[in-house]
């Protein structure tokens, strides 16, 4: 026992205090010691104290009185006291030691090997109620603390799902706005070209040329932003899919539109309980993805599969293509961003963000894999609770 206690002797007798400090010195104890009562009082109230041995036969106030009064008080009722005493009917004065508070008795004149044994066992349960109270108070902190941080989650939590609200219904409305003139704009350009073509030398036709790409461009941006907003508000209906026939019902609608083609390789695909629709666009904006960057590639490769871990379904495409330096990989899930120049590869940066927001939304995770000029491999979750077998949706 190396941590540090006190311990106050009380007896009317200074040899009896010389004699018992003496048998219990220790480096790891300290002494306080009183020849009185009201001394001893004032001792423990001003100081901590780890255990009382208490005379009981004392002029003035006798040790029961002593303990009466500890026990009265808040700041001493817990601390444990040995009572000593050298009275002939022992008996009594044991049981009547023990209704005051003690919660040890010592008979005089003492036993050394007992009375060292007892003080250190007394130390030693002290010491671990200590213990055990400063543990339960650092715990009552930390519940205190964790109560107010969740609180404090909850608050922010709630602003935050208030500020998406308010964000997305302003991305909606700017967006269904800014539609009709871009229409506009996009109408008037092409009939310019189409009645006045013949009359237009070749800057101005190349102007125009730019006008109507940039229209166009814009247009398919407001789109994508349109979608992405919607994707907040819409509720996911769960149903059985049969996942090998979505993707491969995808993969024919997408390049029946697509000039270049690839060798797409389709593995195991696991059946999975998850809104239909939403998806599907999943696996659209993936698919056309690794399809759009391994294009420039002499043989474009993808390659589509799932595997089962724990609980949950990994489904993955794989291309050979463009590839992307994984140092900002953290940029690919956000709106607007992107890797590549549009000169190299067209698109508005959205298509991700709406696979992250579908895959979040059904409690599963995306994430990417890759390296330049080497292909990517992008990967989402999906939580497994589906029937064994899955309907075609």
């Amino acid at each position: 026992m190396n941590e540090q206690v006190t311990i106050l002797l009380v007896d009317d007798k200074p040899a009896n205090i010389f004699s018992l400090r003496q048998l219990l010195e220790r480096p790891e104890r300290t002494f306080l010691t009183a020849t009185n009562g009201n001394d001893a009082l004032k001792i423990a109230i001003n100081n901590a104290i780890d255990l009382i041995i208490l005379d009981v036969q004392m002029p003035e106030m006798d040790g029961f009185e002593v303990a009466q009064t500890l026990k009265l008080n808040k700041k001493t009722k817990d601390i444990p006291i040995i009572f000593a005493s050298a009275e002939k009917k022992e008996r009594q004065s044991i049981m009547k030691g023990f209704e005051e508070g003690a919660v040890d008795y010592l008979s005089k004149p003492l036993d050394p090997e007992l009375t060292t044994a007892k003080v250190s066992v007394l130390l030693k349960i002290q010491l671990q109620k200590k213990e055990l109270l400063e543990k339960n108070m650092s715990l009552q902190k930390a519940e205190e603390r964790i109560k107010v941080l969740n609180d404090d989650l909850s608050r922010n939590l709630l602003q935050l799902k208030e500020v998406n609200k308010e964000l997305e219904s302003f991305t909606y409305s700017v967006s269904h706005d800014l539609r009709a003139p871009l229409r506009a704009l996009l109408g008037f350009s092409n009939m310019l070209g189409e009645q006045y073509g013949d009359t237009l030398d070749a800057e101005a036709l190349r102007l125009l040329g730019v006008i109507q790409k940039n229209a166009t461009k814009m247009e398919s941006l407001i789109n994508d932003l349109l979608q992405f907003s919607k994707m907040g508000r819409k509720e996911i209906i769960r149903t059985p899919i049969n996942t090998e026939w979505l993707v491969k019902n995808t993969i024919e609608e997408i390049t029946d539109s697509m000039q270049h083609k690839a060798d797409i390789k389709i593995g195991t695909l696991l059946p999975i309980q998850a809104d239909a629709s939403l998806l599907t666009q999943v696996w659209v904006n993936l698919i056309s993805n690794a399809l759009k960057y391994s294009a420039k590639k002499e043989s474009p490769e993808v390659e589509i599969g799932s595997y089962r871990d724990q609980n949950d379904i990994v489904y993955f495409v794989k291309d050979n293509g463009a590839g992307f330096n994984m140092q900002y990989a953290d940029k690919l899930f956000g709106v607007f961003q992107r890797l590549h120049s549009p000169k190299e590869f067209e698109g508005t940066g959205v298509g991700l963000a709406i696979v992250q927001r579908i895959i979040a939304k059904h409690g599963g995770r995306v994430w990417a894999e890759s390296k330049v000029n080497e292909g990517a491999t992008f990967y989402f979750t999906l939580p497994s609770d589906v029937p064994e077998k899955a309907e075609m949706v």
